[in-house]
């Protein structure tokens, strides 16, 4: 039922890129005229979301570019040259070409990194935490000592197309089977792993699974075709709590046999403002620990787990030896935890 493995590798360092242009909950449903339309007030989605506003990218602006953006900023942090990556993995649900080239290809050409083996690997909102996993395993082989893990989401793209829809609608039912759509943002996120300096610090561990028979709580287009994310919130975010709150007791627990008082920091993936209280109910994690962007910049898809991590090294609110826990999920379902001691940059 669960894949777990030791960790092998640390974070060296982080990047991100967050677009200038603001767009806020209220403006989306003034675009689709959801009072008029839908009998909604303008701040039903921010209600509902606890999303005030988010990023969008310039027309212009690919996922690579945001990706870039984000690495070079975690090079220039750690100090290194693009040439020094041995490997790139790209792991955006958004991607430059629907289906090839991979957009890890594009990012190691814009990067000049020359020298490392690029790849994307797609699994939802869950793409970076599978992206983390594959890089520890690849240095834990001694194939990879500087390994990019990079993301550039355009959740803006789906947004689009659900305002679209809603535009040709009066079906309340479909505002709600829309809402998800509506609620993705836009950001570049990077993270440059390399080996552990020692046996406690670092990624301690990773647990993973996957449960394909809810893959039809969330999906993005039909068969073999582009479309709008349509969302079954309840099923999801519900049957999501029942197998975190278990693999949790599994993992933290029995595996890492961590206690919750001795956590600095429980970052997860945001969907929206209520998945922090539904965390802290499940499984007593305070409020207070878990790092909150949701609300101004939306759900980042991939990369809400590496900007929060990003945040907290930037405004110093680790220090070395913390005790950070990662919780990352995605349609499909699929979801993973790991442990993480922090390590001074």
């Amino acid at each position: 039922m669960y894949m777990y493995t030791q960790g092998h590798s640390r974070v060296i360092s982080s990047g991100t890129h967050l677009p200038e242009e603001r767009i806020t909950a209220r403006q989306i449903l003034e675009q689709v005229d959801a009072p008029n339309r839908f009998g909604v007030s303008l701040d039903w989605l921010e209600r509902v979301s606890g999303i005030h506003e988010k990023r969008k990218a310039p027309e212009n602006m690919l996922p690579s570019d945001m990706a870039v953006l984000a690495a070079r900023e975690s090079m220039e942090r750690a100090g290194l040259s693009s040439r020094s990556l041995d490997a790139i993995i790209y792991t955006g649900a958004t991607r430059d070409y629907s289906v090839e080239p991979s957009t890890a290809h594009i990012v190691q050409a814009k990067l000049g990194a020359t020298n490392a083996v690029a790849f994307d690997v797609s699994n939802a909102c869950h793409g970076f935490m599978n992206g983390i996993h594959l890089m520890d395993a690849l240095i834990a082989t001694g194939q990879v000592r500087r390994g990019l893990v990079v993301t550039g989401e355009q959740g803006s793209r789906f947004t689009h197309k659900a305002i679209e829809i809603l535009k040709a609608t009066h079906e309340r039912s479909e505002l709600t089977r829309l809402a998800a759509g509506l609620t993705l943002g836009d950001a570049g996120a990077a993270l440059i792993m390399g080996p552990k300096l020692g046996p406690d610090s670092g990624f301690m561990g990773f647990m993973m699974q996957s449960q394909g028979q809810y893959a039809s709580y969330c999906t993005s287009g039909g068969v073999l075709c582009e479309g709008p994310v349509v969302t079954d919130m309840p099923a999801i975010i519900g049957q999501s709590a029942k197998l975190i709150s278990v693999m949790f007791q599994e993992f933290f627990y029995r595996r890492l046999k961590w206690r919750i008082e001795d956590l600095s920091k429980y970052v997860i993936h945001q969907v929206g403002g209520k998945a922090f209280k539904l965390h802290s109910e499940l499984l007593g994690i305070p409020l207070d620990i878990m790092p909150k962007t949701v609300s101004h910049l939306g759900n980042l898809i991939t990369a809400n787990i590496p900007l929060s991590l990003h945040n907290l090294s930037v405004n110093h609110d680790v220090t070395e030896g913390n005790k950070i826990y990662l919780s990352g999920v995605g349609s499909g379902i699929s979801l993973s935890q790991a442990g993480l001691i922090w390590e001074a940059a």
